[in-house]
């Protein structure tokens, strides 16, 4: 993949992101304004719910659809299509024992026996909804990808607004108006991989199916936890209405989560192409790329106050003392993805879900102490710590395995360093628009200092093309 393809792709993952979260913050300010915090809640605890269900209800097949391309290159459909038959057996499997025992699981997570089982067959059906999308990814085929996920984000909003106007039951509404989208993109996904694979599970592809997939489980298990433990254990020790207020606090905090993610979708590819041909200026590209990165996230930092104010209203306000803490937890999830990724390049991911779990359960014992004594801070802040583990865990084994060195110690720190103390700052002086914009100033002026032959050969080529 060029360069001009690696950011081709990344602007179309990091567009179509930012266009969908877009549709979602603009129409978040609707959602809190027509139904109760107590119903917010409710469904946000929902879908943290069907997030971590959804890791065991496919057994994570997708995750083995990139290796699977170069393994299978031949017969990759063949191979797609058994993937997804793997997927709906084990789906079948587990909603048997859900109808069984749902009486009991119910009770366990304080929901109703029909919600439960909508909770598991909706993360069964959001999993195959998704399916299509990395099969496109895949492919290379940013522009399909991005279509699907627009077609189902802007539909499911649609939708829910609908049935909130016709229906008495706002939390009803709001469920089936994400599931009613999903299963009509699921059945497309069905007709579309079965049309061109004509295969269902297959015997010789099992082993390497589950060899390369059940570890995906248990790393995204952890990263679930991570991501979805802390408004569960608010849900036990605190409110509806601080469950509400903590869900959209980590809603506004992971939109730069959502973007350098969908940035690194188009990087990891180009990246191990450029190790493999052992490219002499891949130093430099790391160094911009993680500049760029912690650009964006000091941006995001600088102006989170007026955009969680603009979606939430006073109703929210409450949520703003710690969303500056989720912002820089996610720079610093993204940042132990750099370490790890080397691990995937020599084929050994026997340390990732090791690490995730660990810090998974680490966030649930810290989340222990830190909620019923600093309540929705608290669970920031140990979202916070779980992340530094991962990055530290991730530079210890890469280095010590693979004598890791893309990315000094020393600059990991200075990242670490520099958005950890901006993110302090900018809630330090959170109700100070003019003193937080004139920090983001001085940034900007020192960056273009720094990168000023990059930005005038930028400048140069678009004359050129003009």
């Amino acid at each position: 993949m060029s360069v001009s393809k690696l950011v081709k792709s990344g602007f179309i993952y990091t567009l179509g992101a930012v266009l969908i979260q877009g549709l979602s913050l603009i129409t978040t300010p609707i959602y809190t304004r027509i139904i109760s915090q107590e119903v917010y809640g409710q469904y946000s605890l929902y879908n943290s719910w069907v997030a971590l269900i959804s890791l065991f209800i496919g057994m994570q097949t997708v995750g083995s659809l990139p290796i699977a391309k170069v393994k299978y290159a031949d017969e990759y459909n063949r191979y797609v299509a058994h993937a997804l038959s793997l997927s709906t057996l084990v789906f079948l499997t587990i909603f048997s024992l859900a109808f069984l025992f749902k009486s009991y699981i119910s009770i366990y997570i304080e929901v109703s026996e029909p919600i439960f089982l909508l909770i598991v067959t909706q993360s069964f059906i959001g999993y195959v909804a998704g399916f299509l999308g990395q099969y496109f990814i895949q492919l290379q085929r940013a522009k399909e990808n991005l279509l699907l996920s627009a077609i189902v984000a802007v539909s499911s909003v649609i939708l829910s607004l609908y049935l909130l106007q016709i229906m008495q039951d706002d939390f009803l509404a709001r469920i089936y108006g994400g599931l009613f989208p999903a299963i009509g993109m699921a059945v497309v996904t069905y007709f579309y991989i079965y049309t061109r694979g004509r295969n269902f599970v297959r015997k010789e592809y099992i082993r390497f199916t589950l060899t390369i997939s059940l570890p995906l489980v248990f790393h995204h298990l952890g990263g679930q936890l991570l991501g979805h433990l802390g408004r569960i254990m608010i849900g036990q020790y605190m409110t509806s209405r601080d469950v509400a207020l903590y869900s959209f606090g980590s809603s506004l905090g992971a939109i730069i989560q959502l973007v350098l993610g969908n940035i690194n979708i188009a990087w990891v590819p180009w990246h191990f192409e450029a190790k493999r041909t052992n490219n002499p200026d891949l130093s430099r590209y790391v160094f911009n790329f993680l500049s760029l990165s912690l650009f964006l996230t000091l941006g995001y930092l600088t102006i989170f106050p007026e955009l969680a104010f603009l979606m939430g209203g006073e109703k929210y306000s409450d949520s703003i003392e710690f969303i500056a803490l989720i912002i820089f937890s996610h720079f610093l999830g993204f940042l132990y993805t750099f370490p790890m990724n080397i691990q995937f390049y020599h084929g050994n991911t026997k340390f990732v879900p090791v690490a995730t779990l660990v810090s998974g359960f680490l966030n649930g014992a810290l989340n222990l102490y830190f909620i019923p004594n600093y309540g929705n801070k608290g669970a920031a802040m140990a979202t916070t710590i779980s992340y530094m583990t991962l990055v530290v865990f991730h530079y210890a084994i890469s280095r010590k395995v693979y004598n890791y060195n893309e990315v000094s110690l020393q600059f990991f720190v200075v990242l670490s360093a520099v958005s950890g103390g901006y993110a302090y700052l900018m809630n330090f002086f959170i109700t100070s628009l003019c003193i937080r914009w004139s920090i983001g100033f001085v940034v900007i002026i020192i960056y273009t200092l720094i990168f000023r032959k990059e930005l005038e050969a930028i400048l140069w080529k678009f004359k050129e093309k003009s």
